[in-house]
């Protein structure tokens, strides 16, 4: 499509044109759905959700173009789509930095931002572990984890203070809350059983934020639920199942082992020295023959 467009043909749609509408909302229906599409990214990278947002922003877009019509002065500029263009990246802005900040109380924020920390910098991690790291009570639904992320990520990109970050309060951290006993009555199984429970919800974060194939064949091997144990002897068994080779299953596993480790080491590390050694254990152990699994 043209990146000009005619005067006249502004002029014409100003005044209910019915053709001459028509060209302007053709004119810029490309420019919009590029738009479009980078506003929703900002809300979701990819799937449902962004193909959601997507769709929601382009209609706005539209909306956007005829609030233009309506409002363009060729007394004041003659580029009608550099101005429409501007008026839909404002409307845009407009409406993700209300969809971001919207759903993310205090509490919700303190726990991502405890979990932020946990995950190593990783917002989509973070999300993740906040939904099943921290004890029933403190444990974000979805939703809340999702908009706490956004309103995280919305603030690193406008500027403006990280929800619950301008709090007085300390944010959470797994080791202070208690173990759903009086404090006074916690005893060693209370703390082996809790670590036993982080830890599982640690492994089933990390392999929710990897790619669908690697997370599959990781939990088919380690027989990680919901998926049922294969181990690593049994890959043409497997490779039936999901639809592809023995040789992409063992690729699977190997390139997921290696980013299956990067990404715990950050969520469970507490020290530099302690990732180092951590990290030198999981290269030797990758390294060794055979003892990938």
């Amino acid at each position: 499509m043209s990146s000009t467009l005619a005067l006249s043909t502004v002029r014409a749609a100003q005044a209910n044109d019915l053709e001459a509408t028509t060209t302007v909302i053709e004119a810029t229906e490309s420019r919009i759905a590029v738009l479009a599409r980078k506003a929703a990214r900002r809300m979701a990278e990819s799937g449902p959700r962004h193909d959601g947002y997507r769709e929601e922003f382009e209609q706005m877009g539209r909306i956007a173009v005829w609030e233009a019509l309506t409002r363009f002065d060729e007394n004041v500029t003659t580029d009608f789509l550099g101005f429409a263009y501007t008026t839909v990246e404002t409307m845009l802005l407009g409406a993700t930095r209300a969809e971001r900040n919207q759903g993310a109380d205090p509490d919700a924020a303190k726990t991502f931002l405890s979990m932020l920390n946990r995950s190593g910098g990783d917002p989509f991690l973070a999300e993740k572990l906040a939904q099943t790291v921290p004890p029933a009570g403190r444990r974000l639904s979805a939703d809340r984890a999702h908009a706490a992320r956004l309103a995280y990520q919305g603030a690193d990109s406008l500027d403006a203070p990280a929800p619950g970050a301008g709090d007085s309060g300390e944010p959470w951290e797994p080791g202070t809350s208690n173990y759903g006993v009086p404090e006074d009555l916690i005893t060693p199984d209370d703390i082996t059983r809790e670590a036993a429970r982080v830890k599982r919800a640690l492994v089933h974060g990390v392999l929710d934020t990897m790619g669908e194939g690697q997370s599959y064949v990781l939990r088919a091997t380690f027989g990680i639920d919901p998926v049922p144990v294969y181990g690593n002897t049994a890959d043409e068994d497997l490779a039936a199942d999901m639809g592809t080779t023995p040789k992409a299953v063992r690729e699977a596993r190997s390139k997921g082992l290696k980013s299956f480790g990067k990404r715990y080491i950050k969520a469970v590390a507490q020290t530099q020295e302690e990732a180092d050694r951590l990290t030198a254990v999981m290269t030797a152990r990758l390294t060794r023959k055979g003892a990938a699994v």
